[in-house]
């Protein structure tokens, strides 16, 4: 006598009872140097890469001094002068470059101790001496934080902002903006052990229109920097 079988049956709550799987995913940055799980759009711009990035031990904030975000990222591709990142007013956060390269965007760096009058002996005479290139030159040679970060060993990151040059000042960052750099830091200090102290406003460590990168990033105390894992 055979006996015979049912297979292949399966049974399944109503459809009405089901409840969506939600998936906690990590963000990351894959071997090619882009930041994965985080919900930024990839704008890889080759012209923008300029060599292998040392660290990076540092972040330097910059305004693009345009209106949009399609400008920025055709100045890229024409100069080759850019940054890493770019956020526009909605927050969208666009990546242009690998953060495995170095890309142009600090240019050249004022001499740290007389910013922050911190010379030894008669350096800073010495110092004021030099042309601008001279006193990079100087600077280059120092061990960072003696000096300030420079292309090959920081990471940049524009605001969409406008300057307005017969009122003297810059558009403020939006309230998406800021919680955008927010989020953007905070998977940049993880993964390289970067801290407030090693974020820097444009101005301040080059020879830059005052104010280019004036409260875009204010601080561990006055902007979160905590980056929950999405959830799909």
């Amino acid at each position: 006598m055979h006996k015979s079988f049912h297979v292949g049956r399966g049974y399944s709550s109503p459809a009405a009872e089901r409840q969506p799987v939600r998936l906690r995913v990590p963000v990351y940055i894959d071997d090619s140097g882009y930041v994965q799980n985080a919900g930024f759009m990839f704008k890889p711009i080759e012209k923008l890469e300029g060599g292998p990035l040392r660290g990076p031990i540092a972040i330097v904030m910059h305004r693009t001094a345009g209106s949009t975000v399609e400008s920025a990222l055709a100045a890229y591709r024409s100069s080759g002068y850019g940054t890493h990142f770019t956020i526009d007013k909605d927050g969208a956060i666009y990546q242009t470059a690998s953060l495995k390269q170095f890309t142009r965007h600090v240019g050249t760096i004022a001499p740290r101790c007389i910013r922050e009058g911190t010379c030894v002996g008669d350096e800073e005479r010495k110092l004021n001496l030099l042309s601008y290139k001279g006193k990079h030159d100087h600077e280059i040679r120092k061990t960072y934080p003696a000096r300030y970060p420079i292309n090959e060993d920081s990471i940049g990151i524009e605001v969409v902002a406008r300057h307005i040059p017969q009122e003297a000042r810059w558009d403020p960052a939006t309230g998406h903006q800021q919680e955008s750099v927010s989020r953007l830091i905070a998977v940049l200090f993880k993964e390289f052990n970067i801290t407030s102290s090693d974020t820097y406003e444009h101005d301040k460590i080059s020879y830059k229109t005052l104010g280019e990168g004036a409260g875009l990033y204010g601080g561990i105390d006055s902007l979160p920097v905590t980056l929950p894992e999405p959830i799909i």
